[in-house]
């Protein structure tokens, strides 16, 4: 009989949720526990966390009486505290979800009267990558997440940081002024997918196409992505310089071209006077938002 002891983590997605387990010790995910299900967003409170229990069952079988906590990587707006989410129709996901009592509704679905904690998506993706990814051993880390939005976590000696002078409100950047807009308009993917249109007149069905255009040699492409990158480094060069920065760890789907706007990046920080920065592509992908989860019951 197993007698280990394991945290379940789940990441909670605009259109899926996957739950997998990780022992309470060395945080480490149990090869073979991790289950994703296709959720609709739109859908009543009832269906929405009957895939959540569904996930979270099936994820630990036999093990379940061995699980100690389940923490939860969350869009928000949502009260993170208490476990109510905030997240309002007009935001196209969890439409019909605002106001709901996630954690009491877990808890009752799943018999379950142990610690149930939730974090926001993108502090989780950090927090992992801290822990066994990229942002290992960082003093001053900042773990970005590029694609559907710009999400973003500071944290000092891995735990985020969310208010103070050094950070912005919150710990985000997405909302932040750049350009005639804000940050999450050029920094994720309907950025680029905007930049490729104003640059070429065409439509592009997602990044991968432009960036495989790019390592095809078109330079059009490779220009997008150099003005991706050339405005990154814009945009970051004064919170790197505020909150002291020394690690940058890039996710989401856009990391995958990380290669090509990379040098266009370290050249325009290097014009902004910033050093000694280390850029790293994110090394646990989507575990790190489930590990994350796990290690907030901690």
């Amino acid at each position: 009989m197993n007698s280990k002891k394991y945290l379940m983590g789940i990441d909670v997605g605009g259109s899926h949720v996957t739950a997998a387990m990780i022992d309470a010790e060395s945080f480490e995910m149990l090869p073979g526990s991790e289950r994703r299900r296709h959720i609709d967003t739109h859908g009543v409170p009832d269906v929405v966390l009957s895939v959540f229990v569904e996930a979270a069952r099936a994820s630990a079988g036999a093990l379940w009486e061995n699980v100690e906590g389940i923490g939860l990587a969350f869009p928000g707006p949502f009260d993170y505290l208490n476990g109510i989410c905030l997240i309002t129709p007009e935001q196209n996901k969890f439409t019909k979800c605002y106001g709901v009592n996630v954690r009491q509704e877990l808890a009752a679905r799943l018999a379950f009267d142990k610690p149930i904690t939730f974090l926001n998506d993108a502090a989780a993706f950090a927090i992992g990558e801290y822990f066994a990814g990229g942002a290992k051993g960082s003093a001053r880390a900042l773990v970005i997440t590029l694609g559907t939005g710009f999400g973003a976590s500071f944290l000092a000696e891995g735990r985020p940081v969310v208010t103070g002078g050094l950070v912005p409100e919150g710990g985000e950047l997405w909302d932040q002024p750049f350009k005639d807009g804000i940050a999450d308009d050029t920094f994720s993917t309907r950025g680029l997918l905007k930049a490729w249109k104003d640059t070429t007149g065409e439509e592009a069905a997602g990044v991968r196409e432009i960036a495989e255009a790019a390592r095809c040699g078109d330079a059009r492409a490779a220009a997008v992505f150099d003005a991706f990158g050339a405005d990154l480094a814009v945009f970051l060069a004064p919170w790197f310089a505020r909150f002291g920065v020394d690690s940058l760890v890039v996710g989401g789907n856009i990391a995958n071209a990380l290669d090509l706007f990379v040098l266009a990046f370290a050249q325009g920080l290097q014009a902004c006077e910033v050093n000694e920065v280390t850029v790293k592509p994110s090394l646990l992908g989507e575990n790190a938002q489930i590990i994350g989860a796990a290690l907030s019951l901690k």
